[in-house]
């Protein structure tokens, strides 16, 4: 599944095709300069037919001629000569090859894809590695290797942070000012277009590399969804966090879907769940993603969600509480012995309570602001903390790092410092944040969602991986009457019902069931059969039943005079909390699960929660509480609580189902289930079962 990087990153004998002082405004020089100015150990050898001598050294006309074979070719040439160049050189056992230069598809030329597709075959029959094309080279700190045509980067440290960013002119300046602001690399990949390696095998690497222990990624799009997905869970096993920024969060839609499930299922929403479920940290923001990665170089983990705050300004602590509120962030409530010891200790006439402000007359001592901090890091509510701190710019600006050395040496969970807005950042900052072992996150919101991305990622070691989905059941369908007793044996009981012919039919099916009932007409033409009038609710009697079936053939026929009625449905009406639960294939990630506040209402609301199957009874219930809705479902003016139990037990029923059957379903959707009264069970009102095309595979 993963194609192995090392010869990218830990290449013994390198080669540069197109060695020159010249070549694409000097990469190739600036390159070799930076080989030069670490020293790089390895063997080096330059490639060049129109040069004898480059820079010192013998130049080569082709790797025929390189007395051994080659581990890694960087190639500074025109798009258009790389094939041939590649070609000659994989025959004469080069390994890997990173490719700067574009012009291979990206754009749809046919020129472009014709080069695309003959790198793939040398790939294939040479067994050749490629890094890019489009990219701007690599970086591995410890080998001395920076395959980066820029000075700037040999101001990099080695360090602990993994980087792999699918565009390349970002990437420099993220890795410059995430250095000035404290973070050091082991290894730093621009992937490009990813024709061969990708993410995944990046990704891979870093997990099994010892001295990497964050990895963070900036990602326009995955290639292999699945080798992602058990990257991700290998990084999770191996407690390395991966923090990640992607492209195109905004919503695309899914116009080709039918049901509910798929409409209101963003691909960037399942790609949430994939995250959720194997504990990738996702950031806003290329800023975020320095403060986040700030946060977990700590090497401290919560042991529960809830956050503690400490500052010296009013403003501040209004803004914090506003941030928590967006992010879903849950405060400590302190105990009543600490709330009972802070009064005396801050500003009079503060309140004692968190996020604690102390006032600006204490906020000026650091002994006493500190005292209080430690006294506030060991209360029991408190899972980890941040506190107001600015670092300083200046050699002679007067900080000393003990009070927050001493607060982190107080207690054993992570504790950040935040300042109020962005500030700039020194090397006298940087030497003080080391010094002190506490980060200094900037700005508030991203203070908050650095606090929670540990929050979520130690939730996520502590769920553990599952494993992934795995194709399962019969390839042959059920019908309708055999899947809706497969739901009901899982805990989801139709209503009682009957399928009516025709409108007169449907009076005696409603007469046998008992009034109140509803129907709904049957017809391939309604999909959503509230959206053409056909659901009718409440009918008391048989007049109105077949009044009602008559008005809902009218109403279809109206929109669609080749309509096909197939009949009605009749069923006893049932009363209660709707919601929806549906299963369906995402065609990257594979199966998931939604859930939310049902009815007509929920393309609308959109309270939903998603994540990836298997769902068990605990995922079931934490989806549930994590919805906006979820009070609902307890007592609500004066109405009794509805049977969360047994909805939770169908949510993983349809799971169990749609796992079991999944070679032959494609989507599953129950809109509404019913959560009857405490005891009482639910009800799968309305089920809509699509099976997959003869196109569609898992």
């Amino acid at each position: 599944m993963f194609r192995a990087v090392e010869c990218l990153l830990r290449p013994k004998i390198i080669a540069i095709i197109g060695a020159s002082d010249s070549s694409r405004g000097g990469w190739a020089q600036d390159i070799y300069n930076n080989l030069e100015y670490c020293d790089f150990p390895a063997k080096l050898y330059l490639v060049n037919p129109k040069r004898r001598e480059l820079w010192g050294r013998p130049v080569y006309p082709n790797f025929a001629a390189i007395p051994e074979p080659v581990d890694l070719a960087l190639t500074i040439v025109p798009s258009a000569a790389i094939p041939d160049a590649l070609a000659e050189a994989a025959a004469n056992g080069l390994k890997c090859a990173l490719i700067y230069a574009a012009q291979f598809g990206e754009g749809g030329d046919a020129e472009g894809l014709r080069r695309a597709e003959a790198l793939k075959a040398l790939c294939d029959t040479h067994g050749l590695r490629v890094s890019g094309p489009n990219c701007m080279g690599s970086l591995a700190l410890r080998e001395k290797l920076l395959l980066y045509p820029a000075k700037r980067v040999r101001s990099l440290r080695l360090g602990s942070v993994g980087v792999v960013f699918q565009s390349g002119g970002t990437f420099q300046f993220w890795l410059q000012q995430a250095s000035i602001r404290g973070l050091d690399f082991s290894y730093a990949v621009s992937s490009g277009n990813e024709l061969d390696l990708d993410l995944a095998d990046y990704i891979n690497f870093l997990v099994e590399d010892d001295s990497t222990k964050i990895i963070a990624c900036m990602v326009e799009g995955i290639r292999r969804p699945q080798a992602f997905m058990a990257a991700a869970e290998k990084a999770l096993a191996a407690r390395k966090p991966i923090l990640l920024v992607k492209l195109g969060r905004s919503e695309r839609g899914k116009a080709a879907a039918s049901s509910h499930t798929g409409a209101i299922a963003s691909d960037d929403q399942v790609f949430d769940a994939v995250c959720r479920k194997f504990g990738v940290v996702r950031c806003p923001s290329l800023d975020d993603l320095i403060e986040t990665c700030l946060a977990f170089s700590q090497g401290r983990l919560p042991k529960g969600p809830r956050i503690a705050m400490a500052c010296y300004s009013g403003g501040a602590k209004g803004l914090i509480l506003d941030y928590a509120s967006d992010e879903g962030a849950e405060m400590a409530p302190l105990t009543p012995d600490t709330k009972s010891r802070l009064p005396a200790m801050i500003d009079a006439g503060l309140a004692a309570e968190n996020p604690l402000d102390v006032g600006p007359n204490v906020g000026v001592q650091a002994g006493k602001f500190i005292d209080i901090c430690k006294l506030v890091c060991a209360d029991s509510t408190v899972d980890l903390a941040t506190v107001q701190a600015l670092a300083p710019i200046n050699p002679d600006d007067p900080f000393e790092p003990s009070p927050l050395r001493e607060l982190l040496s107080s207690t054993d969970k992570p504790v950040l410092a935040f300042g109020r807005i962005a500030q700039n950042f020194s090397d006298v900052s940087r030497k003080y944040q080391a010094e002190t072992g506490v980060p200094f996150i900037q700005g508030l919101p991203e203070t908050v969602r650095a606090l929670q991305g540990l929050v979520h990622y130690a939730a996520a070691l502590e769920r553990g991986g599952s494993p992934l989905a795995e194709p399962g059941g019969p390839s042959q369908g059920l019908d309708s009457e055999a899947f809706a007793e497969l739901l009901a044996a899982a805990a989801m009981p139709p209503p009682r019902s009957a399928l009516a012919k025709d409108p007169d039919d449907a009076a005696a099916a409603a007469a046998r069931i008992g009034f109140p009932v509803a129907v709904k007409i049957v017809s391939p033409d309604a999909s959503h059969k509230t959206e053409v009038g056909g659901v009718s609710l409440h009918l008391a009697d048989a007049a109105a039943v077949r009044a009602a079936a008559d008005r809902m053939a009218s109403r279809l026929a109206a929109r669609n005079p080749r309509s096909a009625v197939d009949g009605f449905l009749v069923q006893e009406m049932v009363d209660g909390l709707e919601m929806i639960v549906g299963v369906r294939e995402d065609p990257q990630f594979g199966p998931f699960m939604v859930v939310g506040l049902g009815g007509v209402l929920v393309e609308v609301l959109r309270d939903v929660a998603i994540r990836l199957l298997p769902v068990d009874e605990a995922t079931a219930r934490e989806m549930i509480r994590s919805l906006r809705s979820a009070p609902l479902l307890g007592p609500f003016r004066g109405r009794a609580p509805r049977d969360t139990d047994a909805f939770v037990r169908a949510m993983a029923g349809l799971s169990r189902i749609f796992m079991q059957h999944r070679n032959w379903l494609s989507d599953v959707e129950i809109n509404p289930m019913i959560v009857l009264a405490g005891g009482e069970g639910v009800r799968a009102i309305d089920v809509r079962c699509v099976p997959r095309s003869d196109q569609e595979s898992v």
